[in-house]
């Protein structure tokens, strides 16, 4: 096993050194931030470091430009900690500052400050002027409307004129109005986005297997806030029944043994919820705490390290844990908590992400619908995601792979045909259905709405560029390989000389054509749909693209 997969990125001398990703991403938004005049956003998910890869660029710019001032907001202060001591821990001469009145801290004229939006947001005239301001967890921003960060950030600008403001998170979009990024919102472009797929293969992040539990609750009735998630008080009431609670803890226990699983974290719907759940495993011989938004802080970091140092086998949380609580030996979450929203569905799951080498995988227990209503991981998308359940070893897993990827079982030939004909019969009698095939072994064409490119980089072989398809909510990829030499180079050079002619394509190289900052909207520019067939595994291949040279010059065509 190699156990370099289970370290940070490395640091050397106080500096950090950092993963291929993590360097394309500080590339994507330096290139974002030279061409263009809004915000970006970066998307690395749960446990591909995100609190290193800030602190990182806050080194990288600081160390360019030794006046350069910058905010890192936060939405609970246990963020704002855990941020600044991860960059105290490389830059121990750092000017770092922290301005959160319940970490009794409020700086204000160091030069990098560390700080509770709940604190700053009307504060923002006692501080100097900023260069940046850094929001982490960037999800939780507000679509709209007068909020906490549009204050500060609406203050600031009016002694900052040149402020930029870039934005770091887990999740691309907030339950009930879609992408984080906007031209409406703070935030207006993702400049680079980390395929969890990818990571998992590369050994960055921990591997996941699924399995729907044998009990679910009957959610037809709930309630539905507009737009938005289920009613809390209307889940609770399915939820926290004294018939479903015994039911599923035993269910959830039985898997737990066979599968040999020792860091567990339940996730509940409410507080009282969260204590049935806790007084229920204690009859399996499981001592859980319990965490919730009125546990002292004291309390809950007690537990909170207690659980990470195995004294603890298993935790029981209301809304704490979703974001920002780094427990590498989660092997195990057990989903309680129904969800409409897809944000809090990828922080619940991602808290089994980081590896660890005590564990070879995390099992995902699923008794609240939630992988049926958003699909694996993996795979999360705007549109439904059909899920199939292995024969053999129970697991689930997206029905467009058709293989188990935990033990190899194949779904039957016969339940293809079945599903096959049912999708068939119900796109006949369905008007309004969705041009998507579900199924994704046939051609689907997607138009295209924005681009990005940055380098892409893989030890061994020369970097390449990888360019980013946005269509609606769903990300294609492919790499364009100039340097590489052979079959691969002489591909990569007839695709720029579709779309930019046959001089610029015999030139070109990798450096050469990410000194272009308007690369990206030059792809997209020619670019109208691009068609893809989902290959059996993760991999979606562009086997086509429509391209639109109108009102362009010849030399293109």
């Amino acid at each position: 096993m190699n156990t370099s997969l289970f370290l940070p990125p490395s640091i050397s001398n106080g500096v950090i050194v950092p993963r291929p990703y993590q360097e394309e991403s500080l590339e994507a938004v330096n290139l974002h931030l030279a061409g263009r005049d809004d915000n970006p956003c970066v998307i690395i998910p749960t446990g591909g470091g995100k609190s290193i890869l800030i602190a990182w660029v806050i080194q990288q710019w600081k160390s360019q430009y030794p006046a350069f001032r910058v905010c890192i907001l936060a939405h609970r202060q246990e963020l704002v900690e855990q941020n600044a001591q991860e960059l105290a821990s490389i830059w121990p001469t750092g000017d770092i500052g922290i301005y959160a009145s319940g970490l009794k801290r409020r700086d204000t004229d160091n030069s990098i400050i560390y700080g509770s939006i709940d604190s700053m947001y009307n504060k923002w005239g006692i501080f100097p002027p900023w260069d940046c301001i850094i929001i982490d967890e960037a999800h939780r921003i507000p679509p709209s409307g007068e909020g906490k960060y549009q204050q500060f950030i609406k203050g600031s600008r009016i002694t900052s004129k040149k402020l930029v403001v870039v934005g770091f998170t887990a999740t691309a979009f907030r339950m009930g109005c879609g992408p984080i990024c906007h031209k409406d919102h703070i935030l207006n472009k993702v400049c680079y986005e980390a395929n969890v797929a990818d990571l998992i293969a590369q050994g960055y992040l921990c591997n996941l297997r699924s399995k729907v539990g044998d009990v679910q609750p009957d959610l037809e009735a709930v309630k539905k806030k507009s737009g938005g998630d289920y009613v809390t008080k209307e889940l609770a009431k399915i939820v926290d029944s004294k018939e479903l609670i015994p039911q599923t803890i035993q269910s959830a226990m039985r898997i737990i043994r066979q599968e040999n699983r020792k860091s567990i974290m339940f996730f509940c719907v409410d507080v009282h919820h969260c204590g049935e759940i806790s007084k229920e495993l204690r009859k399996h011989g499981i001592e859980a705490p319990i965490v919730t938004g009125k546990t002292p802080k004291i309390e809950r970091k007690r537990i909170a390290e207690a659980f990470k140092n195995g004294r603890y086998k298993a935790i029981c949380n209301v809304n704490v844990y979703t974001e920002g609580f780094n427990a590498k030996r989660v092997d195990c979450i057990v989903l309680l908590r129904p969800t409409l929203s897809k944000g809090l569905y990828v922080q619940m799951v991602g808290r089994g992400f980081r590896v660890h080498p005590d564990k070879d995988y995390c099992l995902i227990l699923d008794y609240a619908h939630c992988i049926d209503e958003h699909g694996p991981i993996d795979c999360i998308e705007a549109g439904e995601v059909k899920i199939a359940e292995c024969g053999d070893c129970g697991d689930a897993f997206s029905w467009a792979v058709r293989i188990c990827p935990n033990c190899g079982w194949a779904i039957p030939k016969q339940e293809i045909e079945r599903v096959e004909s049912e999708i068939r019969e119900k796109k006949m009698h369905d008007a309004e259905h969705s041009n998507r095939n579900i199924i994704g072994n046939e051609p689907e064409t997607l138009e295209v709405s924005d681009v990005v490119v940055h380098r892409h980089r893989k030890l061994g072989s020369p970097d390449s560029i990888r360019v980013q398809y946005r269509c609606g909510m769903q990300i294609v990829r492919e790499w364009i390989c100039l340097d590489h030499g052979a079959y691969a180079e002489k591909k990569s050079r007839q695709w720029w000389w579709k779309r930019f002619g046959k001089e610029e394509a015999q030139q070109m190289t990798v450096d050469k054509a990410l000194e272009d900052m308007f690369l990206g909207e030059r792809i997209r520019t020619v670019t109208e749909s691009i068609t893809v067939v989902r290959k059996t595994g993760k991999s979606i291949e562009i086997v086509d693209y429509k391209l639109n040279f109108e009102g362009l010059p010849n030399h293109a065509q």
